[in-house]
């Protein structure tokens, strides 16, 4: 899911009584998070080591699989914050192949960063959506934070143009607490496109702030089947499970979860308070 706040009561349904406190201490990056608009480097990764700079001053010096001119097309942005120039510079240079590439196995971070920031902006479900969902698992801290948030955006474009408006319109329907209509929405376009798969993201959004959590966790699973990186889904599904007082399948999940994000501290503490609460309870 995306936009379900779980510290946020839900209207109907049965919450577990020892593993209720689990559901409001899931973290963002379990729950999923509303898609950015834009894939800036977030923050701390804007000032360049020197390490870093060393690398991007021998830019030239570089094999081709390193993302050379990318390091150089990266560094000019953080420093002017033309996203439409650095745009057009990579569309010139790369492919969105030689992009994943990159990202996959250039042993330098910035060129990393570079090709998350440019998959971002202009990458499709089918070309970048397993290369970024294994980026989630790098070393950079900063490549990590980028590939979730372009993974967001890419979910959000990842049908044609009226199919994407239509799905934004679920979106804020259900983000503004117009969820039944946010289900006949998404069941009309789910009709027109069965393979968008946040389409059922939102409408597992939907069903959960209504309380109809097996209906939410059934569309947690078809997102799931179209698209295994979806975290947002795997942590819906997790809080599903717990809401239906199922928590051995939600510590499945959540291990699941983890497999995409090893570097997550929010997941592993969640693991184990919830190992704790089903061996204090002796459910294993």
């Amino acid at each position: 899911m995306a936009d379900a706040s779980v510290g946020t009561p839900c209207r109907r349904g049965r919450r577990t009584p020892i593993f209720g406190s689990l559901v409001l201490i899931l973290s963002g990056a379990v729950t999923g998070a509303s898609p950015p608009l834009l894939v800036f480097d977030p923050g701390g990764g804007a000032a360049l080591d020197d390490s870093s700079r060393q690398s991007v001053g021998a830019a030239g010096m570089l094999e081709p699989h390193t993302g050379s001119l990318l390091i150089d097309y990266y560094e000019t942005f953080l420093r002017d914050r033309d996203l439409g120039e650095f745009r057009e510079r990579v569309l010139a240079r790369y492919t969105e192949e030689t992009l994943c590439r990159v990202l996959a196995s250039s042993p330098h971070a910035n060129a990393r960063r570079g090709a998350v920031l440019a998959l971002g902006v202009m990458g499709t479900f089918d070309g970048c959506n397993s290369t970024l969902g294994r980026a989630m698992r790098d070393d950079d801290s900063v490549v990590r934070t980028m590939a979730e948030r372009a993974l967001w955006v890419i979910w959000f474009r990842a049908d044609s143009p009226e199919n994407n408006q239509t799905l934004e319109e679920v979106r804020l329907l259900a983000a503004t607490g117009r969820s039944d209509e946010a289900i006949d929405l998404a069941a009309k376009l789910i009709a027109r496109a069965p393979r968008l798969a946040e389409a059922y993201n939102q409408r597992a959004i939907a069903y959960f702030k209504l309380g109809r959590y097996a209906e939410s966790a059934e569309d947690c699973q078809r997102v799931l089947a179209v698209n295994p990186y979806h975290i947002g889904a795997l942590g819906g599904l997790a809080q599903c499970q717990l809401q239906l007082e199922q928590p051995r399948e939600a510590l499945k999940t959540l291990r699941r979860s983890l497999k995409l994000q090893p570097h997550s501290q929010a997941l592993s503490d969640n693991i184990r308070a919830l190992e704790a609460g089903l061996e204090s309870d002796g459910s294993r």
